[in-house]
């Protein structure tokens, strides 16, 4: 739900009209915040995703595996 306009008076010192967006183009500065509230939500499912990599191959590293070699007794 969008929050009502401002309502201007008669005795305006910017005067009626002027740097008013066009009719449903919104508010510019409303735009940006959004904008940049989406633009940070990506960076953080980014940051998040990369974070998971990171913390799956930490485990990786750490869980005890079979030796790779194996000794052959030649006596």
């Amino acid at each position: 739900m969008k929050p009502e306009p401002e309502a201007r008076t008669v005795d305006d010192s910017a005067g009626a009209g002027a740097g008013d967006a066009p009719p449903g183009a919104g508010d510019p500065v409303e735009h940006l915040w959004n904008a940049a509230h989406e633009f940070l939500a990506a960076a953080r499912a980014v940051i998040d995703a990369a974070d998971a990599v990171v913390v799956e191959q930490q485990r990786r590293v750490a869980a005890p595996r079979p030796p790779r070699l194996r000794r052959i007794d030649v006596d």
